[in-house]
Formats: C-alpha cells, sequence, structure tokens
C-alpha cells in the first residue's frame, strides 16, 4: 500500500500539520499528527465473507447489524468514522453497525485522560503516534495484530453486557474459554485478551473493544506509562486526567490458540453477527468526505492534548 500522503478529494497532497511547540519540545522524535496512512482512507477494497452461520443471540429479535471492514490503518479514521455512524443510528429508519478494523502503532488514551501523561518515558524517546479516542476508559496500544470491533447501536450502556455475550461467545465457538472480568475485559484463565470501553448518549451506544491476537506484548508495555513503576506513585500527583489501570498478565489468542489469526477471527465475527455474513466497505455506508474532514480534525493536537473536541457542525450534532 502507498505510504505517501493522502489527497483529499481534490487530488492535492495533505501536508503534516505542525507538531505542538510545547509538545515537540518535551518529547523529541514524538510524531503526533502522522497523516502519510491517509492514502488508505480512499482505497477501500471489499472482501469476501462466505455465511455459514445466521445464530443470533438468545433474545435478541432486532435485525442483525450492518458489517464494516476498514482497511485502513489510521486510527483517526477509525475514531471519525464511528462518530459519523453514531449519527447516522440517531437518524429515522436507522441500522445497527458492527465495524471491524486494525490500527498501526499507537497509543489510544481515553476521552478524559492526560494524554502526555499515558506514554510511557521510553516511548517518548523513541517516537510514538498518540491519539486521543472519544470514548472513555484508559490508554491502549494498537499494532496489526490486535483486532478492534466496534458495535453502534440504537441503546444504552446497559446493553454493553449483551453485546459483549456475543463476542465471548464467538470466541468459544473458536475454541478459546473467554470470559467477562474486572471493567468489562476479556480474560482466558485470569490473563486479558483485550479491553473494552463505550461512549453513550441521545439513545445511541458505541461499545467497542479489542482483541489481542499477535500483538507485540513487549512493546505494548514498554509503550504505556501504566506499566512503569512511577506511574502509581510519582505521576499521580502531576496527571490531569483518568489515570489507567495496568493489567499484569496479558497474553494474545494466537499464543493460546496457535494458527489462529486476524483474518480467521474477524471473519468469524462478521459471519456469526452482521447480515448476511458479509462485510461492506466504509464508502458504501458513509459520507466519506464527511469522515476524512472528521478524522483531520481529530489528528489536531487540541484534540489529541488539549481535549477540543471537532465543532457541533462537522460532528453533525445538534
Amino acid at each position: 500500500m502507498d505510504s505517501g500522503a493522502g489527497p483529499p478529494a481534490g487530488g492535492t497532497p495533505i501536508p503534516p500539520r505542525p507538531f505542538n511547540r510545547l509538545v515537540a519540545a518535551a518529547w523529541p522524535g514524538i510524531r503526533v499528527n502522522r497523516l502519510t496512512p491517509l492514502t488508505e482512507r480512499y482505497t477501500l477494497p471489499t472482501m469476501a465473507f462466505v455465511s455459514t452461520s445466521e445464530t443470533r443471540p438468545n433474545g435478541d429479535t432486532r435485525p442483525p447489524p450492518i458489517g464494516i471492514f476498514s482497511p485502513s490503518l489510521f486510527p483517526p479514521f477509525h475514531i471519525a468514522l464511528e462518530e459519523h455512524l453514531r449519527q447516522s443510528v440517531r437518524a429515522p429508519d436507522h441500522h445497527d453497525f458492527f465495524l471491524c478494523s486494525r490500527n498501526g502503532p499507537s497509543v489510544i488514551v481515553g476521552r478524559n485522560q492526560d494524554a502526555l501523561a499515558e506514554v510511557s518515558p521510553q516511548a517518548r524517546q523513541t517516537g510514538v503516534n498518540v491519539y486521543r479516542r472519544t470514548s472513555g476508559g484508559g490508554a491502549v496500544y494498537h499494532d496489526e495484530g490486535n483486532l478492534n470491533w466496534s458495535w453502534i447501536v440504537a441503546g444504552g450502556l446497559p446493553d454493553r453486557e449483551r453485546l459483549l455475550s456475543t463476542i465471548l461467545r464467538i470466541l468459544r465457538d473458536l475454541g478459546i474459554d473467554a470470559q467477562s472480568g474486572p471493567r468489562s475485559g476479556l480474560y482466558v484463565d485470569g490473563r486479558k485478551i483485550g479491553g473494552t470501553a463505550a461512549a453513550a448518549g441521545n439513545g445511541v451506544l458505541l461499545f467497542h473493544g479489542t482483541l489481542l491476537i499477535s500483538t507485540d506484548l513487549d512493546q505494548l508495555q514498554s509503550s504505556l506509562a501504566a506499566h512503569t513503576p512511577t506511574y502509581a506513585i510519582h505521576d499521580a500527583a502531576t496527571r490531569k486526567g483518568v489515570p489507567s489501570v495496568p493489567s499484569r498478565q496479558l497474553t494474545t489468542l494466537a499464543h493460546l490458540h496457535p494458527g489462529l489469526d486476524v483474518t480467521t477471527l474477524q471473519t468469524s465475527l462478521f459471519t456469526a453477527i452482521v447480515q448476511d455474513g458479509v462485510p461492506r466497505p466504509p464508502g458504501h455506508v458513509a459520507d466519506l468526505d464527511v469522515v476524512t474532514a472528521l478524522a483531520d480534525e481529530y489528528s489536531r493536537n487540541s484534540w489529541i492534548f488539549h481535549r477540543q473536541p471537532p465543532t457541533r457542525t462537522l460532528r453533525g450534532t445538534s
């Protein structure tokens, strides 16, 4: 895939945005607003999946959600896509959605966190991509061995348990004895394989999570400040936001189930959850011009480090 800067609709390359000077001075080498993966937002190929199951959770009589597969590896694109889909669900005659995606190596902080406090000193020195999502919770590390799943549905926070049980059921069907644990995390034999977060309002729930399939766990632990000895003691006094809660016992699904990869698990999720078992590319269900404009806003230091959200007009809210 082309690694050059992605063109907007008019075809003009998007230049990288200058770093926030304070951030650049404090974090030598850090890459905050890397825009090179934007090309992936304009070439969105479909993937072929074969539906082998029409199963639905017990008692759930609602139509299956529309499935979406995103080939992008750019976190702000996925943050923007989720927000755009939340607006779609609020509309009359709406559809629910289920999205699967991956991100390039990056630290994603929660909406109410202090981004500067959540990245380890080592990651600051080596350079890391840092982004802020719209849901709460703690900081997480993403790479291409991590599968992200997102429900965007009509409902509220009480629906999280029902939706999480669907993910757990599919994992068990694959021979993985996954259970829900603290803070709605996903665990196997006490070892964490994924986490979840949510945002709810105006009758719409965004409930999303991660599955560690072949994630680099060494890089994960070295990138997140919560895994450093000083995080809980010395940093608490200066931290300006919700702290992360580190998970000391981590494992990957590829370790537990040799041969399992991202594509296999993604296919299983789509087959069991979405309409016809077949996902669609983002451009079939979303206005990519709006999504890409919003992704640019979620790439800004004003959002990542100062929690200033895009304008309501751009987000489509009233």
